[in-house]
């Protein structure tokens, strides 16, 4: 490409030198020289719009080289990153795991379990965990055996308005599952 600039240049310069001496001879020029001129002159053209189109290709090769070397570090800046959350894992694992090798040596208890008291603490916590869930069941079961008592007053209330014996129909309604078992354990 240099060589095709300089033989460009030195083309670009005679043309300057042919009009300073076309000047100089006091303008008559034949129409061969004018043709000659005009000839030169369109290679000179063509010249100077292959060199933009080849600096513009050379320019969008430059844009598409910058991205892919902006891609490039940015995908090297997060490789970087990641080796650096990685080596400090390593450092913490190397602190820790010297820690342990140093309790092994003194003779003392590496625990990998929970001690009695976590143990504990979380026996205690479920207890409590399981005390309130029955609390909340039981009140539950209350209101309900409140709305069925209700209810069986209200019954109570109606039979005897409509001139029913209540305490006869009532005889053995609730026995009857006693009076089964009874039977189950003469058996």
């Amino acid at each position: 490409m240099a060589s095709s600039n300089g033989t460009e240049a030195s083309k670009v310069g005679e043309e300057k030198a042919l009009r300073a001496s076309i000047h100089s001879q006091g303008g008559g020029v034949s129409k061969a020289e004018v043709e000659s001129l005009k000839q030169q002159l369109e290679v000179a053209q063509q010249w100077v719009e292959a060199v933009q189109n080849e600096k513009q290709g050379l320019e969008l090769e430059y844009q598409q080289f910058k991205q892919i070397a902006l891609d490039k570090e940015n995908d090297f800046r997060g490789l970087s990153d990641a080796y650096n959350a990685l080596e400090q894992d390593n450092v913490r694992l190397e602190q820790e795991l010297k820690t342990l090798r140093a309790a092994l040596q003194e003779g003392g208890m590496v625990s990998v379990s929970p001690s009695s008291a976590e143990l504990e603490t979380a026996r205690e916590a479920g207890r409590q965990e399981a005390q309130k869930e029955s609390e909340g069941e039981l009140n539950d079961l209350l209101v309900c055996l409140g709305q069925e008592e209700t209810k069986v007053e209200r019954l109570r209330a109606r039979l005897e308005e409509l001139g029913e014996d209540v305490e006869k129909l009532l005889e053995g309604i609730g026995d009857q599952e006693g009076e089964a078992e009874d039977e189950d354990v003469d058996e």
